[in-house]
């Protein structure tokens, strides 16, 4: 009796943590097996979070667009096709698809962008088409002179290049003069250089300095300005304090490479700049590119030395007498060989192909050399890889995509004016001069306007 017990008393505590005594293990009244066997509780069930996708499909891109969701999930798109944006919303979320940043001279309108996430949502449309161009007088009368004030109370002498700073002021080469100009965002026109003699290449600040022949513009990272002198043969700098400097050029007529002064030019009609701080140097007569580093040694990049029309490497390569020249933002080189009437690309290893033009006289938009132009000017280049030409001899303001898509933007081809409007509702003067600013907008010298004339992109009415 007594080991029975023991063993029951042990069979209860073997099982102890598996039940509940609702009455004592050895009876004691009630009788029955006196305990009932606990289940455990059900654990409580993550509950299943449902997510969806919101995309959809760009249609006309032809640059940089960034859309974004809700507010918050930015995304970049440059080229056609379908997009998704990265975060998945919640079953049931609200979703709003709007364009945070437009293309440049393009716009970008989104349908069926906005609704309740309750599936994958696949059907965004994003659709982009060009902008047109609207033209105003940002500053000048149109009479020749160099009187300062604001706006249109100023006057420009033949204006040949423009290029404009990170903070929106215009920088103007008014050859006519030997002056530098500079306009405010707010249109007031001061000297900023120049002035200290006629015809001389004198160093020192502000109107002290002057200059002989001043043609083209350039700026760097760091906001100096880089000046070709056409008629004195040399490279000035220009810094934001208004010092001015020579870096490059001995004033002899040459194209020999060097160091500093010791190098010659013939007759620099424009420069250009790029991440690095290398200047580049075109030549009108010389027909060359030349390179200066930053520690300021000269060499020749491409052209043969003697006018005429060649693609290839370095000096395989020749050039008619040309007037423009930029760069891009991964090193490439463009130049308006204004005497090929053709507009050409050199990569930064001296390899020169075309870009557009026939070579032929015309004013005919196509891809390619199925474009034409008369005399192209100056150009610029955007952040999107776009080359705006101003095409003197038509008297219009042209653009080519980076796949070479020639188009006009505003003019009438051999049409002379100073009207402003839209497109083609706008005249230009045989303008020589053009640069582009972060959003877009472009600035013109408009050379025998004597004005500087703003194009600002517009939505097509």
């Amino acid at each position: 009796m007594f080991s029975n017990r023991v063993s029951f008393y042990g069979r209860c505590g073997a099982v102890a943590s598996a039940i509940v005594l609702l009455a004592s293990c050895g009876g004691g009244g009630g009788g029955g097996s006196g305990f009932v066997p606990i289940v455990a509780p059900a654990q409580p069930q993550t509950p299943v979070v449902v997510t969806h996708t919101v995309g959809g499909t760009v249609t006309g891109l032809t640059g940089s667009l960034v859309l974004q969701n809700n507010a918050g999930d930015d995304l970049k798109l440059t080229a056609d096709g379908k997009f998704t944006f990265a975060a998945a919303l919640t079953e049931g979320s609200a979703y709003e698809v709007s364009v945070r940043t437009q293309p440049l001279w393009q716009f970008c309108t989104v349908t069926k962008g906005s609704g309740k996430a309750s599936a994958d949502i696949g059907d965004v449309a994003v659709a982009c088409s060009a902008a047109v161009a609207q033209v105003s007088t940002l500053a000048g009368s149109g009479t020749p002179g160099s009187v300062n004030g604001n706006g249109t109370a100023a006057s420009f002498y033949l204006p040949y290049s423009v290029v404009v700073d990170k903070s929106g002021n215009l920088l103007v080469s008014d050859t006519a003069t030997n002056l530098v100009r500079k306009i405010s965002p707010a249109g007031d026109v001061t000297t900023f250089a120049g002035g200290g003699g006629s015809g001389t290449s004198q160093n020192g600040n502000g109107t002290a300095a002057s200059f002989s022949g001043l043609s083209g513009l350039a700026l760097d990272s760091t906001g100096n300005a880089y000046a070709a002198e056409f008629g004195g043969n040399r490279i000035r700098k220009i810094t934001p304090a208004a010092d001015v400097i020579t870096i490059a050029g001995s004033g002899a007529i040459g194209s020999l490479d060097g160091h500093g002064t010791s190098a010659t030019f013939n007759t620099p009609s424009s420069v250009a700049t790029d991440a690095d701080g290398n200047i580049y140097v075109l030549e009108f007569i010389g027909a060359v590119v030349r390179k200066i580093t930053p520690a300021e040694d000269v060499t020749t990049l491409a052209g043969s030395g003697t006018a005429g029309f060649a693609d290839g490497t370095g000096t395989a390569a020749s050039f008619g007498q040309a007037y423009g020249i930029a760069t891009d933002a991964a090193g490439n080189i463009y130049v308006a060989d204004s005497g090929n009437n053709r507009i050409r690309k050199i990569t930064p290893g001296g390899v020169v192909m075309p870009l557009a033009g026939s070579g032929q006289i015309g004013a005919t938009d196509g891809a390619g050399s199925s474009a034409s132009f008369s005399r192209p000017g100056g150009l610029t280049v955007d952040s999107d890889g776009n080359v705006y030409v101003a095409d003197t001899g038509n008297s219009l303001l042209r653009k080519i995509t980076p796949a070479g898509v020639v188009s006009t933007l505003a003019g009438q081809p051999g049409v002379l004016g100073a009207q402003n409007g839209i497109g083609a509702a706008a005249t230009f003067k045989q303008p020589y001069g053009v640069t582009v600013d972060a959003a877009g907008n472009l600035y013109v010298a408009d050379t025998f306007g004597n004005l500087i004339r703003k194009v600002t992109p517009v939505r097509a009415p």
